[in-house]
């Protein structure tokens, strides 16, 4: 053999080597397919796994196309949490290229418990597509070239047989279909890392009127229950007011050093605003039951109740210390008819016909009316809802703004 073509061969042999990876693994069955568990460093993920080709029409993609933007989100996550961030496993297909099959499977026994449990022989030049956890992987790659030293950590991979496009969409599917969404209530009563989330459930228990009324699992009460709000809807009518109070000199700069002083000033905000609420009161006592109650009066609707806190936080900033009277007088104007949902005043503003209106359309508009009542000044944003109030309302409205609270 010339020795040209005798290099060239070992040259071959010895590139090929090279892409010849052995791994521990497990096996299994699922149904009638089956796969393998391994572990890969991420250093060796982001070379040897291939996400979908993005520019592919959508029926030749194994999955949806990816959203880049999430990359960064998950990648900051990473970098965040360095000591205990959390990643569930990458799911693959191997064998898309026919002509070399990236699989040999060798049992530590051949039976039993070890017939499971072997090496897997995998083969690079035959990339395994990544058919779920796309945007983890990207993130992980962003990651590695932002610091290199994160290529040893490690991933696990569920391998499955490539099949088909079709195959591969309908795995893709699968384990898509019955993933469900955690509720943001349970988002927030999870999840310790964020301060403002453990605020917020530091804050329910020490709240006269919250405590086991707070519903702290679903994304709304249930009709039949006797609880008044989802923590998810405490969360978003606190957090204006935690934006507004460093601004407004009435606390420090959020940091976990003043998580206390934070949750002892917002339980006793919340407290006050109870006051102006008489039935929260009542049904808090067991005065009142909520479950005959609840459809007559908006205070208890999770939109008003974002749009309350929206108002406080106003408040917070433009009267600083001085923010409580303002609150009261909006809150407790004998105009508001004591925020019974039937009257007419409210269309418009809160109601349409006998429903109440979307938050999105409901929030800006009760925080606007708030503050006419209080008489602070409006912005832009406040002016342009004003129109769609009744005149009735509206001329009200002109009166209070200029009675000085």
């Amino acid at each position: 053999m010339p020795e040209d073509s005798l290099r060239a061969q070992l040259g071959e042999l010895a590139s090929s080597a090279e892409m010849i990876m052995k791994v521990p693994a497990l096996k299994a069955r699922m149904g009638s397919v089956d796969y393998y568990v391994i572990t890969l460093p991420f250093g060796t993920a982001a070379r040897y796994l291939a996400p979908t080709d993005p520019n592919l029409p959508a029926k030749q993609r194994e999955n949806r196309r990816p959203t880049p933007a999430r990359f960064r989100e998950i990648t900051n996550y990473i970098r965040r949490n360095p000591d205990d961030y959390r990643f569930s496993s990458l799911t693959c297909t191997y064998g898309r290229d026919g002509t070399r099959r990236p699989l040999e499977w060798e049992a530590a026994a051949p039976d039993g418990p070890g017939a499971t449990i072997g090496m897997l022989t995998l083969d690079q030049r035959d990339p395994l597509i990544i058919v779920d956890g796309q945007h983890r992987f990207g993130a992980i790659r962003q990651a590695v070239e932002e610091d290199p030293l994160l290529r040893d950590e490690v991933i696990s991979v569920v391998l499955f047989p490539y099949l088909s496009v079709q195959d591969a969409q309908q795995l893709f599917s699968d384990l898509n279909r019955t993933a469900k969404k955690t509720t943001k209530s349970l988002d927030i009563l999870f999840d310790q890392r964020d301060v403002l989330n453990r605020i917020v459930q530091q804050i329910v228990p020490h709240v006269s009127v919250f405590g086991e009324r707070v519903n702290l699992e679903d994304a709304s009460v249930p009709t039949n229950s006797g609880q008044m709000f989802t923590l998810a809807g405490v969360y978003q009518a606190t957090k204006p007011m935690i934006d507004a109070a460093q601004p407004a000199s009435l606390l420090p700069k959020l940091a976990p050093t003043v998580e206390q002083e934070f949750v002892d000033y917002l339980v006793d905000a919340w407290e006050f605003i109870g006051l102006q609420f008489p039935e929260w009161g009542k049904v808090a006592t067991g005065e009142m039951d909520i479950r005959d109650h609840r459809s007559e009066f908006l205070h208890w609707n999770s939109g008003v109740l974002s749009a309350i806190g929206e108002f406080v936080g106003d408040a917070m900033r433009h009267a600083g210390k001085g923010w409580k009277p303002l609150v009261e007088r909006a809150l407790s104007h004998p105009e508001n008819y004591g925020w019974r949902r039937d009257l007419p005043q409210w269309q418009g503003i809160a109601t349409a016909g006998k429903m109440v209106l979307p938050r999105s359309t409901l929030r800006p508009q009760v925080r606007a009316y708030l503050k006419c009542r209080a008489g602070m000044p409006l912005t832009d944003g406040d002016e342009a809802v004003l129109g769609n109030f009744s005149e009735e309302v509206r001329e009200s409205l002109r009166h209070s703004a200029t009675v000085q609270p």
